[in-house]
């Protein structure tokens, strides 16, 4: 499909203009959080990785949509009020899903055994039935919820992006689900394969980046001494870092074009209003030749 194209070129853009982006959210909002921590009690970090997810995401869009023509300065202030509230109801959807993705394994792996265990009566049944019960309903979570997790962020894309749009000076406010599931097949599509890969890239990223950096921080504050860390395993890590950003910069592309497809659909041609004022005239000229 044409969208997934478009996306797949648009993001290399994108990638390239958030690395430094990227980096500067990433150690501001730890210094905010940390100190909205230390306010709430360690309330606020319940909210802190989806708020921080969802800014990063409204700035990616902004920037694949200056891409494609948007050139609205950012007001900042709005764009902090759209992340937490969507990253709010992100949150809460996201509970939600898994709570649901929960009633369909059990009901599933019920429905595999035929009546011959239920989470009635799991704890009286015999070991190998347990375990068999276990695997099944795990396996259909793991499928399930990542049905529903990859629905709920396709489904919010376009919105997302409409509010992305909407931070600009100069710009009007939308309705929250403003464009709500529109081009969902291809945007399905991309967000799959896109969430899949990122699993793996989180986790390099973790092994090859996160953990080498961890060590050499406290390397150096306790022994006050850099650790020897194989040139090879930042490499790694580099590799890891970049391939997990334009993984998303795949998404925020995606999200912007499909935004872009949706608002110019929604908008009236142009060459409609010249011709209701050229009906208008015919009706009026009817009217006084009856006359």
């Amino acid at each position: 499909m044409r969208l997934i194209l478009d996306s797949f070129f648009l993001s290399f853009g994108v990638f390239s203009r958030m690395i430094f982006p990227v980096l500067a959210i990433v150690i501001l909002s730890s210094v905010v959080w940390g100190l909205l921590n230390l306010i709430s009690g360690g309330y606020a970090g319940f909210i802190s990785g989806t708020v921080t997810a969802t800014f990063i995401s409204l700035f990616g869009i902004r920037v694949a949509l200056s891409l494609l023509g948007d050139n609205h300065r950012t007001a900042y202030e709005t764009l902090v009020l759209y992340s937490v509230l969507y990253g709010l109801f992100l949150l809460i959807a996201k509970g939600a899903v898994l709570m649901l993705s929960d009633v369909v394994a059990v009901a599933y792996a019920e429905w595999k055994f035929d009546g011959g265990i239920t989470i009635r009566n799991f704890v009286n049944a015999e070991r190998s039935l347990q375990v068999a019960f276990s695997l099944h309903a795990m396996s259909a979570k793991a499928i399930v919820s990542m049905v529903f997790y990859t629905t709920v962020f396709v489904v919010m894309a376009v919105p997302l992006a409409s509010a992305a749009r909407g931070v600009g000076h100069g710009t009007m406010s939308v309705g929250f689900f403003n464009g709500v599931a529109r081009s969902f097949i291809p945007l399905f599509l991309i967000f799959s394969v896109s969430f899949f890969l990122q699993f793996f890239f989180d986790l390099f990223t973790f092994l090859f980046a996160i953990v080498p950096l961890f060590l050499s921080i406290f390397s150096i504050v306790i022994f006050q001494s850099v650790p020897d860390i194989d040139l090879d395993v930042l490499l790694r890590g580099l590799a890891a870092s970049a391939g997990l950003l334009w993984l998303h910069s795949v998404i925020w592309a995606a999200s912007a074009l499909a935004f872009v497809k949706y608002d110019g659909a929604s908008k009236p041609s142009r060459g409609s209003a010249p011709s209701q004022v050229e009906t208008n005239t015919d009706m009026r000229a009817l009217r006084k030749a009856r006359e």
